[in-house]
């Protein structure tokens, strides 16, 4: 991990040399670790052509020392940071996530920042064989959840039960936390994209969607599945059969070279044929140490797809009081296709 560490701050030392900057200020945390392998919760970075800095308070030093064996590791309270930037002429910042109050207070310091915009999280699009490795792992605990929680859930048990069994299968099985919190949604409720967990009991004839995902070394994972009750309607299961169709055409043309957006449209026609305007969100987007990160297959990307990008393809059609489907898996966008992660499977479970 250290010398890959490396590799990324040469990278990013070459990209400060062409865009005629001096340095970089780190403030968003996975940017923090991705450079450093910091895991705290308190720190920025300072990297420049010649020197690291990482800083941080007392309750941190110990720890910064241990993982970031090539970064000074300054004590904010102590540490003289007018006079240490001192020589810095041109400072790049991350614009994209930097509060206003901590833009004002380094804008103090530093005597000139640049915004870089995307430039880090484009870095982080590619992913590493570690990441990858990484990647994979939390996807499998997530796919054993599933497998689990058909196992498990019955009629009768509520939404935010069978959120919290996904949620407790994946920490026993290696996970350190969820990358975000489980969506549950049955029956009518599965027309909302992102619902949240309630008491509402699965009941047969509802589809139930589950939306969740984990983390395993710093790095996340995210599946959706959507199953049924009992019996379901024959038009239910039109809908479901139409999410899967639209899913797994938009996989089949995923490869380097394609444009995000060309996905996405090849799902939408697919559902527009029936249900239009019941799919009104992005096909999908990049997933790695944060949940959402680039590239995203949205209608108005034209970014090309590389390899090592790891994207979901995640349709679904939305139809108010009646049920919602989505089908997500998380693919690696190879130089003629794509290794789909996700082993899940798809075609319509029963429960009950």
């Amino acid at each position: 991990m250290a010398d890959e560490t490396l590799s990324r701050i040469k990278k990013l030392r070459s990209f400060l040399v062409k865009n005629k900057l001096d340095s970089m200020l780190v403030t968003d945390l996975k940017n923090v670790f991705y450079y450093s392998g910091y895991k705290g919760t308190s720190a920025y970075l300072i990297i420049g052509l010649d020197f690291l800095y990482l800083i941080t308070d007392f309750r941190y030093i110990t720890q910064a020392k241990m993982q970031c064996p090539h970064y000074e590791i300054i004590d904010v309270k102590s540490a003289d940071l007018k006079a240490m930037t001192a020589n810095l002429k041109h400072t790049g910042f991350e614009n994209l996530s930097i509060s206003y109050a901590s833009f004002a207070k380094f804008s103090k310091i530093f005597n000139k920042l640049a915004c870089v915009g995307g430039a880090i999280y484009n870095f982080r699009a590619k992913k590493s064989a570690a990441e990858i490795k990484n990647i994979k792992k939390a996807v499998d605990i997530a796919d054993k959840a599933f497998e689990h929680i058909i196992k498990f859930a019955k009629p009768g048990m509520t939404e935010i039960d069978a959120a919290n069994e996904i949620d407790f299968f994946m920490k026993r099985n290696g996970a350190s936390g969820n990358s975000f919190d489980t969506i549950c949604a049955s029956g009518a409720r599965g027309a909302l994209p992102h619902g949240t967990p309630t008491s509402k009991k699965l009941e047969y004839g509802d589809l139930v969607v589950l939306d969740y995902g984990c983390v395993y070394n710093g790095y996340c994972s995210d599946i959706t599945r959507t199953f049924a009750v009992g019996e379901i309607s024959a038009e239910a299961k039109r809908v479901y059969d139409t999410v899967l169709t639209a899913q797994k055409t938009a996989e089949d043309m995923l490869k380097s070279g394609e444009m995000c957006c060309n996905a996405h449209f090849t799902a939408e026609n697919i559902i527009n044929k029936d249900y239009e305007g019941t799919f009104g969100h992005a096909l999908g987007h990049g997933v790695g140490l944060d949940i959402h990160e680039q590239p995203t297959l949205s209608p108005k990307n034209k970014t090309i797809l590389k390899p090592g990008n790891i994207v979901t393809v995640e349709p679904g059609i939305y139809i108010p009081n009646f049920c919602g489907v989505r089908i997500e898996d998380m693919v690696c966008i190879k130089k003629n296709g794509v290794e789909i992660l996700t082993k899940a499977e798809k075609d319509l479970k029963h429960i009950g």
